[in-house]
């Protein structure tokens, strides 16, 4: 009962979220190429594993992953660094603790645009359906790092036996259509992880639908929906079919509007990608004109392979 009460919540919460409005996403918006990446630095960068950055609406709020010990509860946890303003260097992150965090991969996902819902992916064995799964957390105050709600497993509408990997919730301004995308390996997909999409209303998710024109043979695993819903930049390592890791390069699919198909999608190119190396966990920030991701290229904060933070930026053109 408790469960279901806090998934309710979760739900209410989400279509309470504002972000577009049908005039926005049919509004033809261009931008440059994007520009060299630029390693984000200390102390958000070390030389452990530091993944997956996500930044509140403001931009002075950072929350990601790392495996960076003392502090950590093992493996990846999800940790939250700030800054004053934009300009400001990031402060020192600070570990979200055991409520949110276990011996297991906790990795973040995404927050909602009020700041009061986190997703996240975790293979902790209490509570999920196997593999790992999506998994929210939610608080009444978007300024409090440690009011998070205990973790809710978003169920088995949407989690399965198989990995679920990547999420993000994407609504309107009128608060009547919302819609969770998700990666997942479950069966029935092209192969490997798969891009799929799932109505919520107000009794739950709908079944997922599989989002055709953006998944091939290959993997299709983390990725960020911008916020008007016409541009998605994911991790795949296509063409590549033999699941090596370090074949994943970010690529982008655009679309005239929420109600069209995606674009063939496209690689970032060699600006962005890294060959033979990672590059993952996209996320658009300062009105999508930022491009936070991260990445295993050589660097100096640790041993070659470890996942340190970019940064790249592109010009609004109209």
């Amino acid at each position: 009962m408790r469960t279901s009460l806090a998934l309710a919540a979760i739900v209410f919460w989400s279509l309470s979220a504002v972000l577009v409005t049908d005039a926005q996403s049919r509004r033809r918006t261009e931008f440059s190429d994007w520009s060299a990446p630029v390693n984000i630095g200390a102390p958000i960068n070390t030389e452990f594993d530091d993944n997956v950055p996500v930044l509140t609406k403001d931009e002075k709020t950072l929350f990601f992953t790392s495996t960076r010990m003392p502090g950590g509860e093992g493996g990846e946890d999800i940790w939250v660094s700030h800054r004053r303003n934009k300009n400001s260097r990031w402060e020192e992150p600070v570990n979200l603790g055991p409520t949110i965090n276990t011996s297991f991969m906790d990795r973040m996902r995404s927050i909602s645009d009020d700041g009061r819902i986190i997703l996240f992916q975790s293979n902790r064995q209490s509570g999920g359906y196997g593999g790992s799964d999506i998994w929210a957390i939610v608080r009444k105050n978007p300024n409090d790092d440690f009011g998070w709600s205990e973790p809710v497993n978003l169920g088995p509408v949407i989690n399965t036996q198989y990995n679920e990997v990547a999420a993000k919730y994407l609504f309107d301004e009128r608060h009547r259509n919302g819609n969770l995308f998700f990666s997942s390996a479950r069966p029935g997909g092209f192969g490997g992880p798969d891009i799929y999409e799932s109505e919520i209303t107000e009794n739950g998710f709908a079944s997922p639908l599989n989002i055709v024109e953006l998944n091939t043979a290959s993997l299709e695993s983390c990725f960020w929906v911008r916020k008007d819903g016409r541009e998605i930049i994911f991790s795949t390592n296509r063409p590549n079919l033999t699941g090596d890791m370090n074949m994943y390069d970010l690529w982008v699919s655009t679309r005239s509007s929420v109600y069209e198909n995606w674009s063939p999608p496209e690689s970032l190119g060699s600006t962005i990608n890294s060959e033979g190396y990672l590059d993952v966990n996209p996320m658009l920030a300062s009105e999508d004109r930022m491009l936070y991701f991260a990445s295993s290229r050589p660097n100096s904060h640790g041993p070659a392979g470890n996942m340190d933070i970019y940064l790249s930026t592109r010009t609004r053109l109209r």
